[in-house]
C-alpha cells in the first residue's frame, strides 16, 4: 500500500512538472496586450480574421492557431525627398489695364515637403501595404504627384505667398485619392520644408528680386521725400505765422513803452526845464568826448563857465 502511495506520489510530481508549465505556456499564447500607442490584427493560419484591436487592453487568441501583428497607432511622419517641379517662374511687372496677361518664364524649382499619417484601419492597412516602408513608399508617389499637380501652374510668387492654401489644396486631393484606395491610411497635414532654385538660374533670380525691391525702396523714397517736403511746408508756414504774430505784438508793446517813455520825459521835462537840459547834457558828454579823452571841469571860473552852452547858472 505504502508502494503504491509513494508511486502514485511521484506521478503527481511529474504530472505537476509536466502539466503546469504547458498550461501556462498555453495560457500565455492565448492573451495578449495592446498598449495605448498600438493597434493590432490577428492572423489565423496567415490570414486575417475580420476584427481589429484599436483600444488598449488584454484580448484572447486561439493559442498557436492564429498570431497577433500590431501597428503604431501614433502619428508618423513622412519626409519626401526634394523634388525638382516646373513652374511659371516670376509674375512679369508689365500688366495692362483691360487683361491680366503677364510675362511668364519658367523656372524649375526643388520643393522640399514633409507630411504627418496615421494609420486609420490597421487591417486594410496590412492587406493593402503589410507595413510602414511599404506604405512610406505608397505616399512617395501619392503625395509628391498632387504637390506637382498644384505647384506646376502657378507662379513662384504665389507659391511664397499661399504656400498654406496650396498645401492645403495638395492636402486634400491626397485624402481624396487615399479614400477612394482604401488602404488604411489617413494623412494629417503636409507642409513645405524649404523651397530652393536651380543652380544654375539662382543667380538671375536673386538679380531680378534685387531689382524689384529696388525699385520699390525707390518708390517709397520718392514718397518719402514728398511727404517730407510737405511736411516742411508745413512748419515753415507756421514758423513764419508765430514770427510775424511775435513780431507784431513786440512792435506793439515797443510802441506802447516808447510813447510811455515819451510821456514820461516831456512831464519831467515840464516839471524842472534846467535840470533837464543838465541831465541829458552830462548824458551825451562822454560819447561827444570818446573814451580816450581826459575832460577836467574846473571851478575857478565857474560863474562864467558855459559847457556845450550850458548856461552857468544852472550849476548853482
Amino acid at each position: 500500500m505504502e508502494e503504491l502511495i509513494n508511486r502514485m506520489a511521484n506521478y503527481f510530481k511529474i504530472f505537476k512538472l509536466v502539466f503546469i508549465p504547458l498550461v501556462l505556456f498555453i495560457l500565455m499564447n492565448s492573451f495578449f496586450i495592446v498598449d495605448e500607442s498600438e493597434q493590432a490584427i490577428v492572423l489565423q493560419f496567415g490570414r486575417p480574421i475580420e476584427k481589429e484591436y484599436v483600444d488598449a487592453g488584454i484580448y484572447y487568441k486561439t493559442p498557436f492557431l492564429q498570431n497577433v501583428i500590431k501597428f503604431d497607432k501614433r502619428i508618423l511622419e513622412w519626409d519626401g525627398a526634394a523634388t525638382e517641379i516646373p513652374t511659371k517662374g516670376m509674375k512679369g511687372k508689365e500688366t495692362s489695364k483691360n487683361n491680366q496677361r503677364e510675362k511668364q518664364e519658367t523656372t524649375n524649382i526643388f520643393i522640399d515637403t514633409f507630411a504627418r499619417w496615421k494609420i486609420s484601419n490597421p487591417l486594410k492597412f496590412y492587406i493593402s501595404v503589410n507595413n510602414e516602408r511599404q506604405a512610406q513608399s505608397r505616399l512617395d508617389g501619392i503625395i509628391d504627384g498632387k504637390i506637382r499637380d498644384k505647384i506646376a501652374p502657378r507662379y513662384i510668387d504665389d507659391l511664397v505667398k499661399d504656400s498654406d492654401l496650396i498645401m492645403n489644396e495638395a492636402l486634400f486631393s491626397v485624402q481624396k485619392e487615399l479614400k477612394q484606395l482604401n488602404i488604411g491610411i489617413e494623412v494629417i497635414n503636409i507642409e513645405i520644408k524649404r523651397v530652393t532654385f536651380n543652380d544654375q538660374i539662382m543667380p538671375q533670380v536673386f538679380d531680378r528680386m534685387a531689382s524689384e525691391q529696388e525699385a520699390e525702396a525707390a518708390k517709397f523714397e520718392g514718397q518719402g521725400k514728398a511727404k517730407q517736403s510737405e511736411i516742411l511746408g508745413i512748419i515753415n508756414r507756421e514758423v513764419d505765422l508765430i514770427l510775424s504774430t511775435a513780431e507784431k505784438k513786440a512792435r506793439i508793446i515797443e510802441g506802447i513803452a516808447d510813447s510811455s517813455a515819451a510821456s514820461l520825459y516831456a512831464k519831467t521835462y515840464q516839471n524842472d526845464i534846467k535840470f533837464y537840459e543838465l541831465w541829458k547834457t552830462f548824458d551825451i558828454l562822454p560819447s561827444a568826448l570818446g573814451s580816450k579823452s581826459t575832460f577836467w571841469l574846473s571851478t575857478q571860473n565857474y560863474p562864467n563857465s558855459n559847457i556845450f552852452g550850458i548856461r552857468p547858472d544852472i550849476l548853482k
